[in-house]
Formats: C-alpha cells, structure tokens, sequence
C-alpha cells in the first residue's frame, strides 16, 4: 500500500456541519497532495449533506487532494468507518468526524508518527471543545473526556499499557493491523456503534481492544491537536443520561475483551454482574439524594454520580438480554480463540517505539 493518510469522514444528516470540517481540511500544511485523500462516507443521509459536501470542496483552488464520496447503507459509525477503510487508498486512515477541525499540521504530524514503527496500531489527538453556547459548569472536572475533548493521557507516545483505548475523533488507524484483524481474524464489531439517535457507542474502544488482544501498540501525540465544534444540546443533563447509558450497554457487550482466557469464574456470569450494577445503581442514586441533586437547579455539578448511575442501568438493560452470550463469542471467534501475536507480529518492529518528550 502506498505510504499516506486516507481521511475518512463518516456523514448522517451532516449538511449544517461539513463546511468547516472540509476548511480545515483544505487548509493542512507539509504534506504533499499526493500523500493523503478525502473519503467522505454518506451513511443513510436523508438531508443535502452529499450536495453540500461537494460543492464546498468544489468551490476550493484546483490544487488539492482527492475527494470522493462512497456510500454506506448500513445504519451506524462502525459500518460506515469499515465501509472507509475498504475504499480508502493509503497505508494509514484517520477518522475525522464531521464536528472535527484539524489543526494545519494535524496530518504532518500523524503520517510522521505513524512512519515511526509500524508496530503501532492506532494513534489518537488532543481534541479542544468549541462551544455553540456557553461552555457547561464543571466541564473539565467531570464531563470533558466523555465528549471526546482533552488530553486523552498524561503522558506521550505508547500509552498501551496505561490507558490503552483511543476516542475515535482524529484517530489514526494502521491499515495493515486492521487488515490483519479482519482477515486472519476475522474481526466484526460487537458494538455496533451509534445509529442515528442511538448513543450505544464504544467502536472507537472496541478497535483498540482488539489491536491490543493482537500486539499492536496504542499511541498519542498531544501535539496533534483539532477542533471539536459541541453544539449546546450535548451538553444538556438529558443528553448525558442517554449518553451514560450507551455506555453502559457497551459494556456490557464488550466483556469477551475483560475475559482472560477461558475463565468463567462467577464474577463473568450475568447474575453476578446484575446484581453488583444494582448494588452501584442504588449506592448512586443515594448519594444524588443525599447531595440534594433532584431539588437544586445545577445538575452539572453531579454528573459523575450521574454517570455510574446510567451506566449501570444501561448495563443491566443489555446484561438482562445478553446473559452468558459472550461465550459463544469467545468459543467462536478466532480473536478469542487463538493466541496471534508470535512471529508474525515480531516482524512489525523493525524501529524502535517513537519516545516523545
């Protein structure tokens, strides 16, 4: 595959929001023209986005990189994200959502990062919040990193064994680890990721789970830095609830990832997990009532107790329906069933891991 960086940015109803997105795009330095691509992936639309989309690129000086627009009819981020990696050209995809203003070095940086060591897998940014109103209270103390903003460690470079997981906003994704993944794996997402209004999400740390469970390595360069446009209501205490309780049922759909080996000790039995989500749900729920949250006007201030209080609830939810599925799943499932990282995945390190100061 030709050294580059495919950008793949994933559309539903993106019509108000494309027209920066592209700007910045167009606006990348260092980088040859011929080194990077724009695939825009219209996922289900039923607005103007595509229209919109390639008439702003249109409107822009004749020298620029490729664009072209694919169409996935699948519902949902994860199959519109795979949909972009099957048509993308590159060596290397980042995901750029369609709320996402990448810094002019964004792509120099990554495709040099990237070039460093092919051993890693994925590799993620600094996303920085641009507000439609006015920023929430208690924003950087207890709401920034679930809307994708922030430093996502405190540290540079191989954070595989620290935090280990990437938000999908700007990440980096090493084409080859995903083909291996999917072909001498056979990956599919359990997660199907958001559909719409759905906010059941997790892909993004699904992926990572997964290239990790294989021996790639997870990286992050604070240094690449973009945009995230968050219009107000995303902000609102509802939109957190439901926000929670997607995460919560990602969870639970992502506990073949928690489970070593063929351990079925009781602590992975549904029963057992129920119950200890109602034990957190209801420790949740007194402490909202103790601290006053259902009679003050400022709910920003509890959304931590609102979050495990959510994400509990959501997992119960997908745990009742689940049960002990996962088994099936790692009884099936080649990324469960064999172990992968040998000889084949020795070969990646030819360099060293990048260290950053």
């Amino acid at each position: 595959m030709p050294s580059g960086i495919s950008v793949i940015i994933c559309c539903y109803n993106s019509a108000s929001r494309i027209s920066p997105t592209l700007k910045h795009l167009y606006s990348q330095k260092n980088i040859s023209l011929r080194s990077w691509e724009i695939i825009l992936v219209n996922n289900c639309s039923t607005d103007n986005t595509v229209e919109v989309a390639t008439s702003m690129w249109a409107s822009f000086a004749d020298d620029k990189p490729n664009f072209k627009v694919v169409n996935e009819l699948t519902p949902g981020l994860s199959a519109a994200r795979k949909k972009g990696v099957d048509e993308s050209f590159f060596d290397n995809v980042l995901f750029c959502d369609d709320d996402n203003w990448l810094n002019q070095d964004y792509l120099f940086l990554a495709l040099a990062t990237m070039q460093n060591s092919s051993a890693i897998g994925a590799l993620g940014g600094r996303g920085i919040p641009v507000f439609e109103a006015n920023e929430p209270p208690y924003f950087w103390t207890n709401q920034y990193h679930a809307l994708a903003v922030g430093d996502q460690s405190k540290n540079n470079g191989d954070i595989t064994d620290e935090r280990g997981v990437l938000y999908g906003a700007g990440m980096v994704l090493n084409k080859s680890a995903y083909l291996f993944l999917t072909t001498k794996c056979k990956f599919n997402f359990l997660v199907t990721d958001r559909l719409g209004d759905d906010l059941i999400s997790s892909g993004d740390h699904e992926l990572c789970l997964a290239l990790k469970k294989v021996g790639y390595r997870i990286f992050y360069n604070s240094k690449m830095e973009f945009k995230h446009y968050i219009p107000s209501n995303r902000t609102t205490i509802s939109y957190y609830k439901k926000l929670f309780f997607g995460f919560g049922i990602s969870y639970a759909i992502l506990q073949p990832y928690r489970v070593s080996g063929k351990n079925f000790s009781y602590k992975y039995d549904y029963r057992y997990i129920i119950i200890q989500c109602i034990k957190k749900t209801l420790l949740a729920n007194l402490k909202l009532i103790i601290s006053g949250y259902y009679f003050k006007k400022e709910k920003h201030k509890y959304i931590d107790d609102l979050h495990g209080l959510y994400t509990n609830l959501g997992q119960i939810k997908a745990m009742l329906k689940l049960k002990n599925s996962f088994k099936k799943t790692l009884e099936t499932q080649l990324l469960f069933t064999q172990e992968l990282v040998n000889t084949e995945m020795a070969t990646l390190y030819k360099k060293p891991l990048p260290v950053y100061e």
